[in-house]
This record gives C-alpha cells, sequence and structure tokens, in this order.
C-alpha cells in the first residue's frame, strides 16, 4: 500500500510553503517540507525519494511522523545523550562561588586578589565538598557566560632601588622619547 501525507489544513498549507520557499530556514526543515509537499501533491515515497535524492526510508519517516504530529514532527526530535555529572544545585554552587569575591588568603600564603581563576575555583569548591574538575568548572562557567581571569605574573619588585640593581636594559628596545605636541 502507498503510503501519502494525510490532507493539510490551509495553516499547514501555508507553512508548508513558505518553509520550502524559505532561504533562512535550517536545511533540513526545507528539505521535509518538501518531503511533505510532493506528497501533499500525490507523489509516491520511492518518486519523492529519487527526485531529491534520499532513501526511501527517510521519506517514509518524515511523512509518518507528519501524519502523526504535524508540523512539529518536521522538527528534530529530543536525543538521549549523555546524562549531566553535576545536577542544578552543584552547578548554581559554581556558578554562585565565581560571582562572588574569593576568599582573603590566610598566612599570606597567596597575594590577595579580587578576581577568581578556575584553579583557586577548584580549590575553594574541593575545599567546599564538591569534587570538581578545573575543566568542568570551565564548561559551566562558559555556557553560563560567566568570565573568570586567567593568572598573570607580575615582574614589579616593590624594591625601591631595583632600577639601579637591575641594570640598562638589553637595548632590543628604543628609550621611551615624549610625544611632542605642536
Amino acid at each position: 500500500m502507498a503510503l501519502y501525507v494525510r490532507e493539510l489544513t490551509a495553516d499547514e498549507q501555508t507553512k508548508i510553503e513558505r518553509l520550502t520557499r524559505s532561504q533562512s530556514a535550517p536545511l533540513r526543515l526545507i528539505e521535509r517540507a518538501w518531503i511533505i509537499k510532493l506528497s501533499a501533491d500525490g507523489m509516491t515515497v520511492p518518486a519523492i525519494a529519487q527526485r531529491l535524492d534520499l532513501i526511501p526510508a527517510t521519506v517514509r519517516l518524515w511523512v509518518t511522523r507528519f501524519n502523526a504530529i504535524g508540523l512539529a514532527g518536521l522538527e528534530d526530535a529530543p536525543r538521549s545523550g549523555r546524562p549531566r555529572i553535576f545536577d542544578e544545585d552543584v552547578r548554581s554552587r559554581v556558578i554562585g562561588r565565581a560571582r562572588g569575591v574569593p576568599p582573603k588568603p590566610e598566612n599570606g600564603e597567596v597575594p590577595p586578589t579580587c578576581h577568581w581563576t578556575l584553579d583557586r575555583l577548584e580549590e575553594e569548591l574541593n575545599k567546599d565538598g564538591v569534587p570538581i574538575k578545573r575543566s568542568q568548572i570551565r564548561r559551566i562557567l562558559k555556557a553560563e557566560h560567566v568570565k573568570w581571569q586567567k593568572p598573570r605574573t607580575w615582574l614589579n619588585s616593590d624594591d625601591p632601588q631595583f632600577a639601579e640593581k637591575r641594570g640598562p636594559s638589553s637595548g632590543s628596545m628604543s628609550p621611551h622619547q615624549p610625544a611632542v605636541r605642536s
């Protein structure tokens, strides 16, 4: 028995026509709309498959889904995929901690800073009992558009005689000339 799409409503007909002419819709939706349009015009599954360069099983799949669900059947179905490792509670703790101020260092271990680095976040979260790695923290923060600071080294000295002790520069850079204003 030949498989055809059910009779289209006026609204469905309009939306299918619009999709087949669209230049901005995803290609997969345009292709599926063409399958439905050609089937509604009376073409058989093998003829549609040949015309659109598809296999007949693909055409049958979309005609069957459209008949069962309607226009929503042309969208991709949710995929199963791997479940999240960390639930929403842990994710919100990571984000909340990253949006807060880092704790003051104990015993002068690290110079005080007002920004988090991924390593400091990992260390603090692990202290709080959240066994999470730096890479996972990065993924969570990136998905939520939360910024963090990359660690930087500073080559400044607190010694007032640092310039004399250091000696002259290598000469690879010309000395700074003040700007001349006219």
